[in-house]
């Protein structure tokens, strides 16, 4: 335990019944100034001397806002503790104490360590990252397992966010999540119910009401056969497999469709149609309306 303390006196005239109170507090288990986060922290503390009955007002803090704070009594032997709620919000965070008499002690400020979260794990942290991309638009289980569902979330926010185009969800990637940020930027957020395709990132969105609702991971046409780009309309559906393998196809531009394929790969691997993951596959054939804009960038 890495102890982090301030110590505050107080006179007799702050307290009748007892002179020269030595008040102390401490954060348990950090590491560096660190802390895990989604976890719970304990802060400890002492009273010397003291009377039965005293009691002190612990606080946990962040950004000089109160996340928890309690009176919390003095135990028989002057010590007392409070246990905070998961801390998951980025930023500096400290504990702050103060007795009836108006003594006051504080530790140091402590940040967050954020976990590296991959395929297999499973606990708090990882349904705390899948409410996470879910409220930014990118669908992801509602269990507490990383799956390859959660991985494919995970790439698309990644892209989006022009992060390395991997499956894990970093530190980083956990930490913009848990400030709100990350979802997919319309270029068209006037347009209604419809798709947009960014070329550029290999990702789709589906757009409602001025907000992008569910952002995919995607692979379009490679450099010698190229995704056409421009605004255009869908115009027939195909469910199901075609001769070629292709699933549950929305079709635009002559040609081109939005379907479902076995290889969507992080980068242009089509002849010119815009791929999705074959478990997504449905769900966008599905939310597609026929006449409905497609605009491709």
């Amino acid at each position: 335990m890495v102890r982090l303390a301030v110590t505050a006196a107080t006179s007799a005239l702050a307290l009748p019944a007892v002179a020269h109170a030595q008040l102390s507090v401490q954060v348990e288990g950090l590491q560096d100034g660190k802390r895990p986060a989604l976890q719970r922290t304990t802060a400890v503390g002492t009273l010397s001397p003291f009377v039965p009955g005293d009691w002190v007002r612990v606080q946990f803090v962040r950004g000089g806002k109160v996340v928890e704070g309690q009176r919390v009594a003095v135990r028989e032997d002057g010590t007392f503790s409070l246990r905070s709620p998961r801390l998951g919000q980025p930023g500096r965070y400290g504990v702050r104490v103060r007795t009836a008499a108006g003594a006051e002690a504080a530790t140091e400020r402590f940040r967050l360590r954020f976990p590296s979260l991959g395929r297999g794990d499973r606990g708090f942290a990882v349904r705390v990252l899948h409410r996470r991309l879910r409220r930014q638009g990118y669908p992801a289980p509602r269990r507490g397992r990383f799956t390859a569902a959660t991985g494919r979330s995970v790439l698309a926010f990644r892209k989006v966010n022009r992060m390395a185009w991997t499956w894990r969800a970093s530190p980083e990637v956990l930490e913009r999540l848990l400030r709100d940020r990350g979802a997919f930027r319309l270029r068209h957020p006037r347009a209604g119910r419809h798709v947009e395709v960014d070329l550029e990132r290999q990702v789709m969105t589906l757009a409602a009401r001025g907000t992008a609702r569910h952002t995919f991971h995607i692979s379009s046409g490679t450099p010698s056969t190229p995704s056409d780009p421009g605004h255009f309309r869908f115009g027939r559906r195909v469910p199901g497999y075609n001769a070629r393998r292709m699933l549950d196809s929305v079709h635009y531009n002559r040609g081109e469709a939005v379907h479902g394929f076995h290889s969507v790969p992080r980068y242009p691997a089509s002849h010119g149609c815009i791929r999705v993951p074959i478990p997504d596959a449905r769900f966008v054939y599905d939310w597609v309306r026929l006449g409905m804009s497609i605009y491709v960038y």
